[in-house]
This record gives structure tokens, sequence and C-alpha cells, in this order.
């Protein structure tokens, strides 16, 4: 991550460089992005660069923890819910804070995309893991209360149902940036209405009892 040098800088500063770096890895993905280039069109020297980060994976590390930062805030406070309905609104409300956030930031979404990158990249793997982590812990904690509340299926592991839906979300984010830069946003919306729809049916609890035997014609 960033040296504390580059914390002391006045804060318009440190955001005046960083967009300029995200709208370059936004443009070009990690391999792509130019170091040199980021510094010429942020005005400063290469000595300042290495003064303020190790170097492009360091600046990418910092651009992509202060996306996924703004993401994570769009999640919002997550209360006890009183009942199912109560559950399934809140999670609603979260998905698609997220998805709201991503959608209307090309370059947060072009970020985002890019994170495929990232997870080859044992220095930036550190970067998704700190992202990660508290992520599965507040949708860990959210199922809890969806199975307290009789919400969520409980016909299976806990920790399965959480890498499950963990794997689903990640590969249908990418899957709907995907179909925002092929159709725009409304119908990546109606798409996002399907995922979210596919996420609730995964999760949704069960009916217990066996199944009724079929009619002999």
């Amino acid at each position: 991550m960033a040296h504390p040098r580059f914390s002391r800088l006045a804060p318009e500063r440190q955001q005046a460089i960083l967009d300029v770096a995200a709208e370059e890895f936004a443009e070009h993905g990690f391999d792509g992005a130019s170091y040199n280039r980021i510094i010429e069109r942020a005005g400063i020297s290469k000595g300042s660069a290495y003064y303020y980060f190790e170097g492009k994976d360091d600046l990418y590390a910092t651009v992509l923890e202060t996306t996924l930062t703004g993401l994570v805030d769009r999640v919002g406070t997550w209360t006890r819910p009183g009942d199912a309905a109560d559950f399934w609104r809140q999670l609603r409300h979260a998905y698609f804070g997220m998805l709201d956030f991503v959608m209307s930031d090309e370059r947060s979404a072009r970020l985002i995309r890019g994170m495929a990158q990232a997870r080859a990249n044992p220095k930036l793997q550190e970067v998704w893991l700190r992202f990660e982590a508290p992520l599965s812990t507040w949708l860990g904690r959210v199922l809890a209360d969806g199975r307290r509340v009789g919400a969520v299926r409980r016909d299976v592991p806990e920790d399965l149902l959480l890498v499950a839906l963990t794997g689903m979300a990640q590969a249908t984010d990418f899957w709907l940036l995907e179909r925002w830069e092929r159709q725009g946003a409304n119908a990546s919306r109606r798409s996002a209405e399907q995922v979210f729809a596919l996420i609730q049916d995964l999760a949704t609890e069960r009916p217990t009892g066996k199944a009724p035997r079929a009619k002999k014609s």
C-alpha cells in the first residue's frame, strides 16, 4: 500500500493523484496501464512517485482499495430483521445499493471488472482479501439472521451456503458489468433483478416434509 508519506499530502492532492491513476487503470487494466504515463499526467516527478508508492502494483492496490471501500460503504447498516419479509427487504436494499454505486460510475465499474487480474498478483491478492474478509463476515451474520427468522434455508451447512452465495455473487457481478458495458443501465437493471431472484431462490428456506408421491396412472 501507499507509503505513510502519501497520507501527509493535502487530501485534495492525494485525490488528484488517485483520480489520474484510476482513469489509467480503468481504461487499460493493470497490465496495460503505464506507470510513467500516470506520473506525467499527475504532474509529479518519478522520484516523488516512488517516494509515495513502491511501484505500479502498489499504486493500483491503493486505487482498488479506495474503490472497494466506497462499494462496501453503500451496503449500509444491517439491523436484525423482524421477519422473513424484513430480511429480504434489507438484503435487496444492500444488494442494489452496491450495484447502483458501480453502475453510476463507469470508472468504478471497469476497475471492479479488473479485479480478476488482482487475484493473479500475490501483492494485489492482499487487497482483495482485506475487502473479502469483512464482506464474508457481514454475509455470515446476515445468513444467521435469515435463519433465525425462517427466511434462509437450513437443509445445508451454513458455511457451504456462504461459499455458494459468495461464489455466485462474484460470478454474477462480473456478468452484470459486462452486460452493462454492452447494453446499458436499463438492461443491466433488469438482469440484476434476475440475479437477485436467483440468489433468493438459492438461499430461501425449503419446506420440510417428504415430497408427495406421484400418482400412478
